[in-house]
């Protein structure tokens, strides 16, 4: 009976223990070398993730800017040669009158 006893104080010590080490706050326990450098790498990882957002964001307003931009210089270019060749119809027609009346 005397080892039964000492066996069920061992384990009632032992779960005490383990219940007391279970509630120890995350604050109270210290992170190794390891742990800080992962901790410095998440960091920066996080912040060149936000840094290549910002430049993303930038480059596609800077291709919109640009697309809007080539456009409006291929509509100024129709509309300038189509002056051009409204014209050459002009001259053509003047010169085919001139020829006629002639």
């Amino acid at each position: 009976m005397n080892s039964s006893k000492t066996i069920i104080s061992l384990l009632a010590a032992s779960v005490l223990i383990a219940g007391l080490a279970a509630c120890q706050k995350k604050e109270e326990v210290s992170g190794g070398p390891a742990e800080t450098t992962g901790q410095k790498i998440d960091q920066a990882a996080a912040a060149a993730g936000q840094k290549i957002d910002e430049a993303a964001a930038k480059v596609s307003a800077e291709a919109e800017k640009a697309k809007a931009d080539i456009t409006q210089g291929a509509a100024n270019m129709t509309d300038a040669a189509g002056k051009k060749v409204e014209e050459v119809g002009v001259k053509m027609q003047d010169s085919a009158k001139d020829n006629t009346s002639k």
